[in-house]
């Protein structure tokens, strides 16, 4: 019974040390740009457009996934967050048309997809 006991200890224990991970398309942020410039990026879903003009810079996707049972599933307000981290690096002002898929896989508990253009705003 005791062994019992501590092998269920033990899961949760380590369960509660990880949460979540991220992956992109594009590399590390820190071989991207060192001159991150820390300034608010805008989000736009697929059919709002900012009023700005603007010019196209990258597509950025990235991926939020939870890593055991116990959390919760990852949002879109967390997907987005690391939208703007990574569309902040490559010096954009905004992600647009972005669109979201989330689901179970094969080596997640959940997971949330995003994806969108990085663009410039233009004077």
């Amino acid at each position: 019974m005791f062994k019992r006991f501590f092998i269920f200890i033990t899961i949760i224990s380590l369960a509660s040390c990880a949460s979540y991970r991220v992956d992109s398309n594009l590399p590390p942020l820190s071989s991207v740009n060192n001159n991150t410039q820390n300034k608010e990026v805008l989000v736009y879903e697929r059919g709002t457009l900012p009023k700005e003009k603007f010019k196209d810079l990258k597509q950025i996707e990235v991926t939020v996934k939870k890593l055991t049972v116990f959390h919760t599933d990852p949002t879109k307000a967390q997907a987005n967050e690391e939208l703007k981290t990574i569309a902040n690096s490559i010096g954009a002002d905004a992600v647009v048309n972005v669109e979201y898929k989330s689901g179970i896989g094969w080596f997640t508990w959940g997971y949330i997809d995003a994806s969108g253009m990085a663009v410039k705003f233009s004077n």
